[in-house]
């Protein structure tokens, strides 16, 4: 039965993916989508009798990602359209669509008197998705908006799951079967892995996965895990420039745990930097980003205000957004293996110092401090090493599992409702602390996400939305005193 069930929702999935832009009578890919990781979810419980596999934990993050209904996009169009480039007309230009950049107010997302028309981002991330959009690249017609936000949804739910993935075995080199399970499920649904980088193509879902095969690389021991290493961490780095502290911190862990194995590293680096390198070369003449000018204008003079807004301020502060990364960061500075946790540390430190030279530091119209994406893998594989602490002392465990299913209950309400604030820096800023923005408590607001709903119902549904961090709660505790199926080791 379950069998039968897959495959009808597969055949569903692959119709309407490759119908995405001319839809007629069938469903849209992201609700067959949905489809497909319910019917694998089902089966893979059916089997398994619970979760704590490696695959039951996906498919229930990938059905997460999917049921939100919705495209949490914007800077994404450039690369959610490079494929077609890619695959129909062998470019990694956006000349393809001059059209629609010039005539649909777009000009922000290009690099402006360039021949072929370029993206101000990398396009890593559209190179990466590339097998999603190949159906509809051969039998689609040309991409409209709603086929766009459909395949780049689908894009970066995929990426961000198989993130979810490398984070769970990763995990496992340190911790047993049921608290890496736990450690990938907070990182897969409390941290803007689900209210951001599983919602359309951003450059966060592939930096994510290089991080995460960057560090599977660090924990283990063969020549081959220190090219992993290499090339995940430069994957990150080449599809978000902002990740360079990690590839450098990456660098020293692999020298400080092994020197010899730095030839292997550096090999694996090459392969992200040098595609990167010739994407430059080949469409600027120059070995230098062409969007290096585009985002130099973004930065000017240190601001404090700004190190204490990502870390503190309900709108846009970490503890706030993801209280359980505070389990993680402790982690990294007093349990994980310290060759490769505090040279992390101190690139995490780094990136929040160079953020905060950003003018734009606040993001717009955006959930929290996203930037932090990419750190919650390190943070997420830094939580195996607490499995026996956690399982040990029960008001610790109180105290993660707490933090952990309000962590959840945040980013659920970010994966499901438009984002609290404005999209003006300015106003941003002004924003800071207003704790009726935290998106918890704008559920209640009558300017808030159900404000159509009358007074009672909707203190009623926000109260239901966030009381289901109570039973969440109670799951976590249970689920982490139990520790079975020691780690797997190197």
């Amino acid at each position: 039965m379950s069998r039968a069930v897959l495959g009808l929702a597969s055949a569903a999935f692959l119709v309407s993916l490759a119908n995405a832009s001319r839809l007629r009578g069938i469903p849209p890919p992201w609700t067959a989508s949905l489809a497909l990781s319910l019917a694998g979810l089902w089966a893979c419980l059916k089997e398994e009798g619970r979760v704590g596999s490696a695959r039951s934990v996906v498919l229930l993050c990938l059905t997460a990602f999917f049921a939100t209904m919705r495209w949490h996009g914007g800077d994404d169009i450039p690369n959610s359209l490079i494929p077609f480039g890619i695959l129909r007309d062998g470019t990694l230009s956006l000349e393809p669509f001059r059209l629609k950049f010039e005539t649909e107010r777009l000009s922000d997302f290009v690099i402006h008197g360039t021949s072929p028309l370029l993206s101000i981002f990398s396009p890593i991330p559209a190179v990466v998705a590339l097998p999603v959009y190949v159906l509809p690249a051969a039998f689609g017609g040309p991409p409209n908006d709603f086929g766009l936000h459909n395949l780049s949804k689908i894009a970066g739910a995929l990426l961000t799951a198989l993130s979810v993935a490398v984070v769970y075995w990763a995990c496992r080199r340190r911790a047993g079967e049921r608290w890496s399970a736990l450690c990938a499920l907070w990182y897969g649904l409390g941290t803007w892995s689900w209210s951001v980088s599983s919602q359309a193509l951003h450059s966060h879902a592939p930096t994510q996965v290089g991080a995460a095969l960057g560090l599977w690389g660090l924990l283990g021991a063969r020549p081959r895990d220190a090219a992993l290493a290499g090339f995940g961490f430069a994957l990150a780095f080449a599809s978000r420039e902002d990740s360079l502290f990690f590839l450098g911190a990456a660098g020293l862990a692999a020298l400080l745990i092994n020197p010899r194995r730095i030839w292997a590293f550096a090999l694996g680096a090459a392969v992200p930097i040098g595609f990167n390198a010739a994407y430059w070369l080949w469409y600027t003449g120059v070995l230098k980003p062409p969007y290096m000018g585009a985002q130099a204008h973004m930065f000017g003079g240190l601001q404090w205000g700004a190190v204490v807004g990502m870390l503190l301020s309900p709108t846009r502060g970490l503890l706030f957004y993801c209280p359980a990364a505070l389990f993680g960061l402790w982690a990294m500075a007093r349990r994980a293996d310290r060759r490769w946790a505090w040279p992390m540390l101190a690139a995490t430190a780094a990136l929040v110092l160079f953020l905060s030279f950003r003018t734009t530091w606040t993001g717009g119209q955006t959930f929290g401090p996203r930037y932090f994406a990419m750190a919650s893998v390190l943070w997420a594989v830094a939580l195996a090493e607490l499995e026996g602490d956690v399982a040990a002392n029960p008001r610790l465990r109180a105290l993660f599992a707490a933090a952990f299913a309000l962590s959840v209950v945040i980013h659920a309400a970010g994966g499901f409702f438009p984002y609290p604030g404005t999209f003006m820096t300015v106003e941003a800023e002004a924003e800071l602390w207003r704790w009726d923005l935290h998106p918890l408590a704008n559920l209640f607001r009558a300017e808030g996400p159900m404000g159509g709903l009358p007074a009672a119902a909707r203190w009623a549904a926000a109260l239901a939305f966030v009381g289901a961090s109570i039973p969440l709660g109670r799951w976590a505790y249970r689920f982490a005193g139990l520790i079975d199926r020691p780690p797997i080791g190197q």
